[in-house]
């Protein structure tokens, strides 16, 4: 089968240049090998780039030792990386970033620490059009980094029920791609008024009304992980344009059926839900001609 993952191609638009020439780190060679492991070249913390590299940098990721990032000062010659596109750092040390270039910003929220105050990005980073917040807490969340936001057309973010968090998603038109996790049970689609092309949710509540995804007609690709309320499959018809869905972790699927009756929908990835398709729904599934079908360990 071929694989239809307009997800995956969005992201990496978005989120490029991710691999190739121009992939640079900056810290100690333990802090970085999961970078050059993939091919990016190491600059030692406190030291600058070579000459002839300068140019080169086109992503370019930051990685403090504890000690280093307690201090939360940036590299100086950031704003001399004249061609620099894309930018991976923790989130202590956003607070004094600038960069007229930079289209794509990644943050992570590795220890819940935040700056004293946030980021004016629609100011600093006028040209920023994906940013990705990465934490493994639920707080702090991105407006206490972030805020206010540039014309975005990529948003990864944690919503937790923080209203500053509905606020920033209602001020962008701009988003074509949005990846939310830890919504519990808030309803955030009111507070969505872009036309999106790809959604992401992930970890909710039981009570999340999975329904309203129908209020987004122009979705292309769907992720849902870790979805605890019940997902009616019948939503699905209502999405016109939907060509890819995929579904994680998710224990209450039901009328799988409807899936069938999706006349766009050409790829389908059911993983770790608790067999809702059943061996003969499998069998049925299998003989439709998807372009892309990954129900086997569903």
């Amino acid at each position: 089968m071929t694989d239809v993952d307009l997800f995956g191609t969005s992201r990496e638009r978005y989120l490029s240049p991710l691999y190739g020439d121009g992939i640079f780190c900056v810290g100690n060679a333990a802090e970085c090998d999961h970078y050059t492991e993939d091919g990016a070249v190491r600059i030692p913390w406190g030291r600058t780039p070579r000459p002839e590299d300068r140019a080169r940098i086109r992503s370019l990721a930051l990685c403090p030792t504890d000690a280093q990032l307690r201090k939360a000062v940036l590299p100086a010659y950031l704003p001399d990386l004249a061609n620099l596109e894309s930018l991976t750092l923790p989130a202590p040390l956003v607070a004094h970033l600038a960069s007229p270039a930079l289209t794509s910003l990644v943050i992570g929220n590795d220890d819940g620490r935040a700056p004293s105050s946030p980021l004016a990005a629609d100011t600093a980073l006028p040209n920023l059009r994906a940013l990705m917040w990465v934490s493994s807490y639920t707080t702090p969340r991105l407006p206490q980094v972030v805020d206010p936001l540039p014309p975005l057309g990529f948003l990864r973010t944690n919503v937790s029920g923080d209203a500053a968090v509905l606020r920033q998603l209602e001020e962008l038109p701009s988003l074509r791609h949005l990846e939310l996790v830890h919504l519990k049970n808030v309803d955030v689609f009111d507070h969505l008024v872009a036309p999106l092309r790809v959604l992401e949710i992930g970890g909710t509540g039981r009570d999340f009304p999975v329904a309203r995804l129908a209020a987004i007609p122009t979705l292309e690709s769907l992720r849902l992980n870790g979805i605890r309320a019940e997902i009616d499959c019948t939503v699905f018809q209502a999405l016109p344009e939907l060509v890819q869905l995929t579904v994680l972790n998710s224990k209450r699927i039901v009328n799988v059926e409807a899936l069938l009756d999706c006349p766009t929908l050409a790829s389908i990835m059911v993983v770790d839900c608790g067999n809702p398709f059943r061996k003969d729904g499998k069998a049925l599934f299998k003989s439709k001609g998807f372009a892309s079908l990954d129900i086997d360990y569903s």
